[in-house]
């Protein structure tokens, strides 16, 4: 049965009574075993992009089932949400969730007024078998995941820096095609990241076309998101068109200061190809600094096959000079230019230093911010066994840029955090409410209507979720209410363990995950599968 025939049967059976409900008639509702709920007189903006409204929003069971001015609505469960936004819940089209087993409330994200989280899988490990561990999924958001690229490799070949035989790409291939079959979405990769960055077009096309189904995506954190970016586009445009599949690229950025002011050529780029008829997507965060593995800091073929092969390269003195010629212009294309930008976040080998940035780390060992002392203490720590960093890198002018343009939605590239564990980036507590507060409301880059379009109805079009992402009847009740005045980010860079503020009430598939400000604690996220 297909989305639209669930619908007309739902609305048959359900929703026949209410769409006369100004003329009294209310048995249907009055009959119906789930108590409707009707939030009454919110500001109304419906994720299309169309000025807000006063309006009521009826709910029964899981479903949207009528937005008016008014609605009478005599056995419904009513809240006033005057004075209040009532949306579509947000989509998160890139975060980091793969232990969200671990963590089934989501706690971060439903703050944020996010009801949908898509795992794009560039870096992390994808649970297998994909579709038994859907199965089994009791969580408070909705997932999405995608067929790992890093992970099947990882998994056939290890961290091993060459061209996988015939044999291996089939392996691959057939946990590529596993994934799909299970559900997935489509095929993510993450190409700066060990082993992927290994990778070369014939095993990523490969892979690709065995990932393609109907509605698929290719999902990308491109190779390079500085020096190389128009190179490393060209690249995911490639496979997705020899994959036949529309691309997205997974938090777009123009990395290092001496990459400031790409945005225009890049933006000139997507709308060439839009042009053309070729679908390429992207979403962005707020913030100016991004978060990752040291490993970006280092060319690829000294990472290969492991830590204790890594330990062992970095112990040879002609592969520390050769990093000392290498590895400055890297620092350059991935940071604003100085030790101060790289703060740590995670540093097995010294944890006292979470928090705290390389150039506060070299001050205390009584070291000049210079490109070799820099270099030098990168490859001690990698020794090590790396670290994790916050990196000061983008300038606001790109971000403004990248969030204005039509194809761009907003995400988190957040991780499930909690209060008082580790030292995240500020964006897994408060990317959402920072661009209505500061890019909204502050900076006036985008219209309010606009902002929650690229939360809602444009990543739900991307991803093919055609009953999520608006406010109408017959769409899923995945909605948030949110005080407006009060919806802004509370996280720093240097103080980042603070959820955000704002969200009053928030329904998932029809039920209060939050309500007058509290987690009720319930779970009733659904694990979504690519439409057959």
């Amino acid at each position: 049965m297909t989305l639209r025939q669930r619908c007309l049967r739902y609305t048959a059976a359900v929703v026949t009574g209410i769409v006369i409900l100004g003329t009294g008639h209310s048995s249907a509702l009055a009959q119906s075993p789930v108590q409707p709920i009707l939030l009454r007189g919110g500001l109304v903006v419906d994720g299309t992009g169309a000025p807000a409204r006063r309006a009521d929003v009826l709910l029964q069971g899981d479903r949207i089932v009528q937005v008016a001015a008014r609605v009478v609505a005599p056995a419904a469960r009513v809240v006033n949400v005057r004075g209040l936004v009532v949306a579509p819940g947000f989509i998160d089209p890139h975060a980091h969730i793969s232990a969200i087993a671990q963590s089934p409330d989501a706690e971060n994200f439903l703050r944020q007024g996010i009801t949908t989280i898509f795992n794009s899988l560039h870096s992390l490990d994808q649970p297998h078998p994909l579709g038994t561990f859907l199965d089994t999924l009791r969580v408070a958001p909705n997932t999405l995941w995608t067929a790992g690229h890093t992970w099947a490799r990882k998994r056939v070949m290890g961290t091993a820096n060459r061209a996988p035989t015939t044999a291996e790409l089939d392996s691959m291939s057939a946990l590529v095609t596993r994934a799909m079959d299970d559900g997935a979405f489509g095929f993510g990769t993450g190409l700066e990241y060990i082993p992927a960055v290994y990778a070369e077009r014939n095993e990523l096309v490969t892979l690709a076309r065995a990932s393609r189904r109907p509605g698929s995506l290719y999902v990308t954190h491109l190779r390079d998101e500085g020096v190389a970016l128009e190179m490393a586009l060209a690249e995911a445009v490639d496979v997705g068109r020899n994959s036949s599949q529309p691309v997205h690229v997974s938090h777009l950025k123009s990395t290092g200061r001496a990459n400031w002011g790409k945005s225009t050529a890049v933006l000139r780029g997507f709308d060439s190809l839009s042009t053309r008829g070729i679908r390429v997507s992207f979403d962005v965060y707020p913030y100016p600094a991004y978060s990752t593995y040291s490993d970006v800091l280092f060319p690829g073929w000294v990472l290969a096959d492991g830590q204790d092969s890594v330990s062992a390269r970095l112990a040879r003195p002609e592969t520390v000079e050769r990093l000392h010629r290498e590895m400055p212009s890297i620092f350059l294309a991935q940071t604003a230019g100085t030790a101060a930008s790289i703060r740590f976040r995670t540093l097995p080998a010294a944890p006292q230093w979470a928090g705290r940035t390389l150039a506060e780390y070299l001050r205390n060992r009584g070291l000049e911010d210079s490109p070799r002392t820099i270099t030098s203490a990168l490859i001690d720590l990698q020794r090590a066994g790396g670290f994790t960093a916050t990196v000061e890198a983008m300038s606001e002018r790109d971000i403004e840029a990248f969030l204005r343009h039509p194809s761009a939605m907003v995400s988190t590239d957040g991780d499930l955090v909690r209060p008082g564990q580790g030292f995240p980036h500020p964006r897994s507590y408060g990317a959402f409410p920072r661009v209505i507060a500061r890019y909204v409301g502050e900076r006036r880059v985008l219209r309010f209507e606009q902002a929650i379009a690229k939360m809602t109805s444009v990543p739900a079009r991307t991803l093919g979720l055609t009953d999520r992402g608006v406010l109408r009847a017959g769409a899923t009740a995945d909605v948030v209410v949110f005080d407006r005045a009060r919806f802004v980010d509370r996280a720093s860079f240097t103080d980042p363990h603070h959820y955000a503020d704002g969200v009053v009430h928030l329904y998932v598939n029809g039920t209060p995950v939050i309500s007058n400000s509290t987690m009720t604690g319930a779970r009733p996220g659904r694990a979504l599968r690519r439409p057959r």
